[in-house]
């Protein structure tokens, strides 16, 4: 493995003594084999310390104007560029993903950067409206900066929802200094995404402390970073156990803070009869590939298809088998996604009224589980709630209905989910109308005829959804509306424009 280090420290800008600390290696998740490199769980001092650095940083910073800021971006984005080829050799060695899945992620990555870095020369996002009809009481309300972000790392996205990932620079590009957590999975790409920070912030003449990277391999470094009093929000991605975990943190601090944490969803999908009778071929390949997309690593994953019983479903379902039997087996991003994933599996195999119909088993790989498919039916399905659960990997759950009248039913009994698709034909138009207004309320994102797998960052995106899929329904993780997390309105009543406009200059 190509071996690199950043300063001998665990976040930028300070020192730190190693001694008497809790340690940890990357691991190689194809392999096994240890990364030489040490790195260490941040104590509590340091977590202070970087969050410190942040507060001070955030004075100057939130009065830096718009094209300065966006600069910086720029600055980023051509940073991580420069870190060539040990990146993705790095990253491909720590998460095992391949060089051709993380050159297509580095370059999402700088181009969100780059798309936020448009955002804020739009000037757009701070939504400043005025009321003059009164000269001697002039309104003007707009939005500013919150404070210092803390920013938790992913295991499964490690450059798009990385150090530099959307998180880190939509609070950047907000104006808040941000503190990462890096997931302990990928310590050294964290470093390396470290390094263009560092560079890109020493280049432009930006205070240090507006960016800091902590390591850890157990919970109390974030803990001890949410509750941190300098802290103003969380932005998090990962299970709903740790996302709410870290809400009540933020909740039962004297000041509380919100956290919006993106905490998965299994992205329920309806077909109808007339799609299996028009287009089953190309449902069968859209539903394969996208179950066993980067071993079903995405919270995007369709982890669970509703289907009306019928002989030409059963034809489809082969299909969907034989397809996914044939998909490449690939190894997990680490061992506790792997235990987890084999338990639930074992568990949901176990059910009576669950049938395995393909895979099921431990892959040809290390820590790795087949493509699996399982299939259950509506009565099963309704009294058991480990059949209502995500399973993070390759696995999907395909429910017979009676009925496509069951699905209003099965609706209903969601509380919220990432996104929602129906698969149907034009002759479904208006028995399907009552289930895409049902299922709208549910979701974040709704889907028709397509696969939620493959997220676009742009305007349009939202990237959300009602709890628990995330833990603020009106904000979006991805797409350029995600800056507003990190935002609070303000309004200047009867204010000297010397002061109204001072932060911008």
């Amino acid at each position: 493995m190509m071996n690199i280090t950043l300063h001998g420290t665990n976040y930028i800008g300070c020192k730190t003594s190693k001694k008497g600390i809790d340690t940890f290696h990357a691991i190689n998740p194809k392999t096994g084999e240890k990364s030489e490199l040490e790195y260490h769980t941040a104590t509590e001092i340091e977590v202070d310390t970087s969050c410190k650095l942040a507060s001070k940083a955030f004075n100057d910073f939130r009065k830096i104007n718009d094209e300065k800021r966006a600069k910086f971006l720029d600055k980023i984005s051509e940073e991580i560029l420069n870190l060539n080829e040990k990146l993705l050799q790095v990253a491909d060695w720590e998460t095992g993903l391949g060089i051709s899945r993380l050159t297509n992620e580095r370059e999402r990555t700088r181009n969100q950067i780059l798309l936020f870095a448009d955002v804020i020369r739009n000037g757009q996002y701070k939504e400043i409206s005025t009321d003059y009809q009164d000269p001697q009481n002039k309104l003007e309300r707009m939005l500013i900066p919150i404070g210092p972000v803390a920013v938790f790392e992913v295991s499964n996205f490690p450059f798009a929802f990385g150090v530099c990932g959307g998180d880190t620079v939509s609070a950047l590009a907000a104006g808040c200094p941000v503190v990462v957590k890096g997931h302990p999975s990928h310590p050294q790409t964290s470093e390396l995404f470290a390094i263009a920070m560092k560079k890109a912030v020493e280049k432009v003449g930006f205070p240090k402390g507006i960016f800091s990277l902590l390591h850890g391999n157990t919970n109390v470094p974030g803990m001890n970073l949410v509750g941190h009093p300098d802290i103003k929000a969380v932005g998090f991605t990962g299970s709903v156990r740790a996302g709410r975990s870290l809400f009540n943190i933020a909740a039962a601090r004297s000041s509380p803070i919100p956290v919006y944490a993106e905490m998965g969803s299994v992205n329920p999908v309806f077909i109808t009869q007339s799609a299996i009778n028009a287009r089953s071929d190309q449902m069968a390949e859209q539903f394969a590939e996208s179950i066993a997309l980067s071993a079903g690593q995405f919270c995007t994953k369709p982890g669970i298809f509703f289907f009306p019983s019928s002989e030409e479903s059963v034809c489809f379902l082969k299909k969907i088998a034989e397809l996914m039997k044939k998909k490449k087996i690939q190894s997990l991003l680490n061992k506790n996604i792997y235990d987890s994933l084999m338990k639930g599996t074992s568990e949901l195999t176990s059910i009576d009224g669950v049938e395995l119909i393909a895979g099921g088993k431990i892959g040809d790989k290390p820590i790795s589980l087949q493509n699996t498919m399982v299939k259950t039916d509506i009565s099963t399905y309704c009294k058991e709630d480990r059949l209502k659960k995500e399973y993070f990997g390759p696995l999907a759950l395909f429910v017979e209905c009676d009925s496509q009248q069951q699905y209003l039913e099965i609706v209903d009994g969601f509380h919220g989910e990432l996104t929602g698709t129906i698969h149907m034909e034009k002759e479904d138009y208006n028995g399907v109308k009552i289930l895409f207004d049902r299922l709208s309320e549910k979701v974040g994102r709704i889907i028709i005829n397509g696969v939620p797998t493959g997220v676009k960052v742009s305007h349009a995106m939202n990237h959300g959804g009602p709890y628990p899929a995330t833990t603020s329904v009106s904000h979006t993780s991805v797409g350029t509306t995600a800056i507003r997390r990190f935002l609070r309105p303000i309004c200047y009543q009867n204010v000297p424009e010397d002061f109204l406009y001072d932060f911008s200059k």
